[in-house]
């Protein structure tokens, strides 16, 4: 006689089946079934996405940033991905192009999108982010900016980097409701900074949370404790930059490559459920 607890290992057991399948075999999931067209992926930010290292000598060679990394984790867990995107740099020059041949070169791949721009801040993405994307149209935005808005060693967050990056998220709010956002707390300068910690305490505690209430498919990530020691420290290990001030090496990188591919698949795999009508 199948007693109660195996039925429900069973149906536990073959519900996992089904979500590992659709993870597969998919970026994400909807009412009308499983999608098997690759994941978009839109990366926003500044010189950091575009993944500049110690420009302009560049004796660290250039790697795609997190992004080089990030797309091998996907691919090493059979996610079908296109990044998307239209920013030229760094190939462009304008703060130096990269001195090695990057292998892999996601060049080569038609992987080498995104909207990543030196010196950049928020003004700049709340200006632009509808129409990339409406060009792009991404399945997940992985958003990181504000450094350029705070100064090094400053203790005050500017008001119009708040109100920006509110810009900012209900424009994808409004122009692509079906998109997630994945917002960062941003990386610390090698130089304590108060005003990143307090920047970083904004977006997690009032604008994701404000967001989220509002219906928008929001979340974040902590990109901040991948270079530091501690939970009270508010400046970055310099062993993880390559710059000695706040462009990352390709161990920092990876860390945030990491954090970015976690919180893909965390939303992937809820998508997952949602679409299926059930809980884990």
């Amino acid at each position: 006689m199948i007693t109660a607890l195996k039925i429900q290992y069973r149906w536990r057991t073959a519900w996992w089946c089904l979500l590992m399948l659709a993870l597969l075999s998919s970026c994400s999931t909807s009412n009308s079934g499983l999608r098997r067209t690759p994941c978009r992926i839109l990366a926003v930010g500044d010189s950091i996405t575009a993944g500049y290292t110690d420009n302009p000598s560049w004796r660290v060679p250039f790697e795609f940033g997190y992004r080089g990394a990030l797309f091998k984790m996907l691919q090493d867990a059979g996610v079908p991905v296109q990044f998307v995107g239209g920013s030229l740099e760094p190939w462009n020059g304008l703060w130096k192009a990269p001195a090695n041949q990057p292998l892999p070169d996601l060049r080569q791949q038609n992987q080498d999108h995104h909207e990543g721009y030196g010196g950049k801040g928020t003004a700049f993405v709340a200006q632009h982010i509808g129409s990339w994307v409406r060009d792009g149209k991404p399945d997940f935005i992985l958003l990181m900016i504000g450094i350029n808005d705070i100064a090094a060693g400053s203790t005050n967050v500017p008001l119009t980097t708040r109100t920006n990056l509110q810009v900012i998220l209900q424009t994808v709010m409004d122009v692509r409701p079906a998109t997630h956002l994945i917002i960062a707390q941003v990386t610390p300068y090698t130089r304590p900074t108060p005003a990143i910690v307090a920047l970083n305490r904004f977006i997690r505690e009032t604008l994701v949370p404000e967001f989220v209430a509002r219906g928008a498919k929001v979340s974040t990530v902590d990109q901040f404790a991948n270079f530091v020691s501690g939970p009270n420290d508010s400046a970055g290990d310099r062993s993880l930059y390559s710059n000695g001030y706040n462009h990352p090496n390709a161990k920092g990188y990876q860390r945030m490559a990491r954090t970015w591919f976690k919180e893909i698949q965390r939303q992937r795999a809820l998508a997952a459920v949602k679409a299926e009508g059930g809980n884990l």
